[in-house]
């Protein structure tokens, strides 16, 4: 039996209508089973309830987990929406586990699966008698999720400062601040990255790469990279691909992997996948993979990155369809408004405004895990 469970609040229901459209279009050979929402007791909210009740399959049954404590008007990724991003999940994989299911679809609020995402995530859970643990379908928050990392680097740097081009009086700085680092004692080190290695190191980040993602390979060699368009450059149609680490954004977790995904000493420090990531199922040798066969679409309120509270962004995915580039992943950035669940082109913005992207970017997203020194 499978559970469906989402988080969200009032604020973040947007392009909810649209993925229950989604999800029951994964539902066709699906028995009966659960949809969790975990959220709080919004009107938005019990909009999206009646959907889910007007439009999945004969059996299914909805469970809305209203939660006093859930409150939307925290800055996005810090410390405090974190905090409640990682109690919401917690309900929702408590009602989870409450209903016994076999597996549980984590799903975020703004993404929208393809109709293959729940047959290819099941699919690979299958794979070789059970490998993985997790499966996941990728979708982009600048870059794509999944990738390489470590306990100690939850996600890999894409690009290492010998990789990128710095200025020389930032090189300099960059060196001095090594040398010191090493000759610091164990105590010294946090507070030397609080004071100095913080901001220094944003600046580094800021640089460009020493050439596109092949030329720094070639130049400085093959290493584990951080992110999906890195970490597994030209890669996308037919593929699966093994990660260190994933989101919850379209995550199927087996039931042992559910039983281990609990929030008990999360502080709100980094994201809360990557707490459950690195503290829960790396220890117990659980293994993730990443389906670029099947990648979702991300919808991005614009308030979220700074931007204006009406405006929207979907952040289309697809495969390359010709030429030497064919099955490479792609994402096309489309401003859109949404009216009444359904999301519709942005008229009022000129086509030229709207982005596909042929090989990856250089930048890499700021999305903060655990340790201070390695967020991206």
């Amino acid at each position: 039996m499978l559970a469906i469970a989402i988080c969200t609040t009032r604020n973040y229901t947007y392009a909810m209508r649209e993925q229950v459209r989604r999800i029951v279009a994964n539902l066709r050979d699906e028995a009966p089973g659960h949809v969790v929402l975990s959220g709080d007791n919004s009107d938005e909210l019990k909009v999206v309830v009646a959907e889910y009740q007007r439009l999945l399959p004969e059996g299914w049954r909805v469970h809305h987990v209203a939660n006093h404590f859930a409150q939307d008007d925290n800055a996005h990724y810090q410390q405090d929406a974190q905090l409640l991003l990682g109690q919401l999940r917690s309900e929702a994989f408590s009602c989870s586990r409450r209903l016994n299911v076999d597996f549980c679809w984590s799903l975020d609020s703004d993404v929208l699966p393809p109709p293959n995402a729940l047959r290819c995530m099941k699919t690979m859970l299958q794979f070789d008698d059970g490998y993985y643990s997790i499966a996941s379908c990728p979708y982009p928050n600048s870059l794509f999720l999944g990738g390489r990392g470590t306990p100690q680097n939850p996600i890999a740097e894409d690009f290492l400062p010998h990789e990128r081009v710095l200025p020389d009086d930032l090189k300099q700085k960059w060196d001095d601040f090594q040398l010191r680092l090493k000759a610091a004692k164990p105590e010294e080190v946090s507070k030397l990255w609080e004071s100095e290695g913080t901001e220094l190191q944003k600046k580094v980040r800021e640089c460009p790469p020493d050439g596109n993602i092949w030329q720094v390979i070639g130049k400085h060699g093959w290493r584990p990279r951080g992110w999906l368009d890195y970490a597994y450059p030209a890669i996308g149609r037919s593929a699966v691909v093994p990660s260190d680490w994933c989101g919850f954004g379209c995550t199927l977790l087996n039931r042992s992997v559910l039983e281990l995904a609990h929030f008990d000493g999360y502080g709100g420090k980094g994201t809360e996948d990557l707490y459950i990531v690195w503290k829960r199922w790396h220890p117990a040798h659980l293994r993730i993979n990443v389906i670029t066969h099947c990648p979702c679409d991300h919808v991005i309120w614009e308030k979220k990155k700074g931007g204006d509270a009406a405006k929207y962004t979907l952040l289309q995915t697809y495969h390359e369809n010709d030429g030497d580039h064919a099955g490479h992943l792609r994402v096309a950035n489309k401003p859109v408004v949404i009216t009444n669940g359904f999301i519709m082109p942005d008229r009022t913005v000129p086509k030229e405004a709207q982005t596909a992207t042929a090989e990856p970017a250089p930048s890499t997203p700021a999305l903060d895990p655990e340790a201070p020194n390695n967020s991206q």
